[in-house]
């Protein structure tokens, strides 16, 4: 009897063992990690809808906060201005853990950016709120056709 197949799945259990895998890297698998980035974000969200709600409509931003959330080359920077602003918000101790953790979920940028990275009020949970929420459904957005397109290239 050939040891083949035994071989075989002792190789498969160290792949899936989390403590025995590579880091993850812009070259690691991006649907793995693109399952821990989404799991982040849908937390963050969960977090965002909590009461109380604003009055306003949070998904109505100005062209210009728009246009600076969706940058490619601003999303760090604007992680770094949620992460800021987040410490000056009361009860968001949960939003500002995850958010610590969301780094390694972004691209690297390919150019240096070319403006600033998005204002946010001290204090204003819905401003923040509003802007947060965008941002982190233009990173799914993003993440799920760059993910398109690498699983089409395999």
């Amino acid at each position: 009897m050939s040891r083949l197949p035994v071989l075989i799945l002792l190789l498969l259990q160290l792949l899936v063992r989390p403590g025995l895998q590579a880091p993850m890297t812009q070259t690691t698998s991006l649907k793995t990690s693109w399952v821990n980035c989404s799991n982040m974000i849908d937390e963050i969200i969960t977090h965002l809808k909590q009461p109380p709600l604003p009055l306003l409509d949070f998904n109505n931003l100005n062209g210009e906060d728009q246009d600076i959330l969706m940058e490619n080359n601003l999303r760090r920077p604007n992680l770094e201005a949620f992460n800021r602003a987040v410490k000056s918000l009361q009860n968001a101790s949960a939003i500002e853990s995850i958010l610590k953790n969301l780094l390694p979920c972004l691209p690297l940028a390919t150019a240096a950016p070319t403006r600033h990275p998005i204002r946010i009020k001290d204090g204003d949970w819905n401003e923040f709120r509003r802007k947060l929420t965008f941002y982190l459904k233009t990173l799914e957005n993003a993440q799920a056709q760059q993910t398109t397109l690498s699983l089409a290239i395999f």
